[in-house]
């Protein structure tokens, strides 16, 4: 009677505190579903354990206390609660365990998507505000014209070259929307207007030459840009977007288009002599008959890239990737390929002579007609080659031996392609 006085006690107390735990709606708890099923879950498991730890109290503990097992109960009947004790209990760990971190990684996503909402959202209202800088391309281009007209020379003033160059700067790379989503990179729209509206006005070369030289079009957005035949000599447009681009005949002596986006872009017959290319994006592009003279192309992305009858005399082409790439004819001679990937590129008729070979990975590239004379290449290439499979292997073995006839700093000896 008294074990069944304290059930009703507790229950009586367990409901008053229920109660009491609900009309101050404690704890807060969000109306999950998954909430009600785990207490579900829980309110069973618990259950469970009392009913076996009954069965415990009422046979394995008797019996045991009597230094015999209990009647009907045998010690592998003990062993087996046991493990089903146990095994629950690592159940229940591993089931909450997950619980838990998935909770968990649906809470940072939600955070992760708030986060990208808000982005975009800061990034619209930036776009609204940028928006109203563009009538200021209008006004300066205007008052440009009206001064052009007034000079038969198409020159400008000091004044407003200046405006032009302030105006390039004011004009900051910012994410926009496209469509329905971010820009992958920050560009200035603003900037690659500017520039084509400015190549256009036949403005003088001095003139011209001086806001090149002195304004800002780095980020620029300039896809499909028409600057065919321009003079960009010494301009800035480290990272600028100038994909499919029309750069035929162009000159870009030097430029600096560091990690340029030039991917597609028709740079046939282009003056890139002494510009500065470093990391930059050429692939699929078109490079026939330009000039490369003293360019820096370290890091430099050319798959699939044309360079037919192209001039890189002394170009810096160091940990380049150009597979598949085309070197027709081209005037390789003294170009440093360091540690550069040339898979499957065309060099037939190539000039390659005293140009820099080591580390470069020429694995199924032609050579027929490649000239090599003084090339230098490491200890073994002649039978690297043998592992390259190049079209004209059995040409170069044939024409070429190894010799050491000049050291570096160091005085350790350099390789060179001598022929026979």
């Amino acid at each position: 009677m008294k074990g069944k006085k304290y059930i009703l006690i507790g229950l009586f107390f367990g409901l008053l505190i229920g109660w009491a735990l609900g009309f101050l709606r404690l704890p807060q708890l969000e109306k999950n579903d998954s909430f009600w099923l785990g207490f579900v879950a829980a309110l069973a498991f618990v259950s469970l354990v009392l009913v076996l730890l009954a069965a415990w109290n009422r046979d394995v503990l008797r019996g045991l206390m009597g230094k015999k097992t209990a009647v009907g109960v045998s010690k592998s009947t003990h062993t087996f609660i046991w493990i089903i004790l146990l095994g629950m209990l690592v159940l229940g760990g591993v089931v909450g365990g997950r619980t838990i971190y998935r909770q968990s990684e649906s809470f940072k996503l939600q955070i992760q998507e708030q986060d990208q909402r808000i982005l975009e959202m800061a990034t619209m209202m930036d776009s609204v505000k940028r928006n109203d800088l563009k009538p200021l391309i209008g006004i300066v281009l205007e008052d440009v014209g009206a001064e052009l007209k007034r000079n038969p020379g198409r020159t400008l003033s000091e004044s407003t070259i200046a405006r032009i160059v302030a105006l390039s700067f004011s004009f900051t790379p910012y994410h926009y929307i496209e469509g329905d989503s971010l820009s992958d990179k920050a560009w200035s729209p603003e900037r690659g207007q500017l520039l084509q509206a400015l190549v256009f006005m036949n403005i003088d070369t001095g003139s011209f030459t001086q806001i090149i030289r002195n304004a800002i079009f780095a980020k620029a957005d300039l896809r499909g840009a028409r600057l065919k035949g321009s003079d960009l000599s010494g301009i800035n447009l480290h990272e600028a977007n100038l994909k499919d681009a029309d750069l035929n005949g162009a000159k870009l002596i030097g430029a600096n288009l560091g990690k340029v986006n030039l991917w597609g872009a028709n740079l046939n017959q282009v003056n890139l002599n002494n510009s500065d290319l470093k990391g930059a994006v050429l692939s699929w592009a078109q490079l026939n008959e330009a000039t490369l003279r003293l360019a820096n192309l370290n890091g430099a992305t050319l798959p699939n890239a044309q360079l037919r009858k192209a001039d890189l005399y002394d170009a810096n082409f160091q940990r380049a990737e150009a597979g598949g790439a085309m070197f027709n004819e081209a005037n390789l001679t003294s170009v440093n390929f360091y540690g550069s990937k040339l898979i499957r590129a065309n060099l037939s008729q190539a000039n390659l002579s005293f140009s820099d070979l080591r580390k470069t990975n020429l694995t199924e590239a032609d050579l027929v007609g490649a000239r090599l004379n003084k090339a230098m290449v490491d200890a073994y290439w002649l039978e690297n080659l043998k592992e390259w499979r190049p079209t004209g292997v059995k040409e170069l073995q044939e024409n070429y031996t190894i010799v050491t006839d000049t050291f570096n700093v160091e005085k350790r000896p350099l390789y060179r392609l001598k022929r026979n």
